[in-house]
């Protein structure tokens, strides 16, 4: 994720954690054209989707090595309208954040559509 956040122009794209991002969301939605959160897929449960996630949340990029929680995640989050997607393992495990992050951003890009 560093090598990604490194890549990505601090002027419009915005990299923090979860927490971070919901702490701080109003400042930075005013901000940042793209707010990236990152956070382990533990955050993501039943009682927290309505709350925590909805409001700040648009759509959940799944990494390679957790894609196997990918079906259930999708479970809880369709009901509420967040898509749910994996981000493919070649994106991810190249070192060049650029092209990752280029790719990524074409994914939540295609997934607005």
């Amino acid at each position: 994720m560093s090598k990604i956040a490194k890549s990505a122009d601090p002027e419009t794209v915005y990299f923090g954690s979860l927490q971070q991002v919901i702490d701080e969301y109003d400042l930075l939605h005013q901000t940042y054209r793209i707010i990236v959160a990152y956070g382990g897929e533990s955050k993501i449960n039943l009682h927290n989707i309505e709350p925590i996630f909805k409001p700040y949340v648009d759509y959940v990029l799944v990494c390679p090595q957790v894609r196997f929680k990918t079906p259930i995640l999708r479970k809880m989050l369709t009901p509420v309208g967040i898509p749910c997607e994996d981000i493919e393992m070649r994106t991810f495990g190249r070192m060049d954040g650029k092209k990752a992050l280029d790719d990524i951003l074409a994914l939540a890009q295609n997934l607005e559509r």
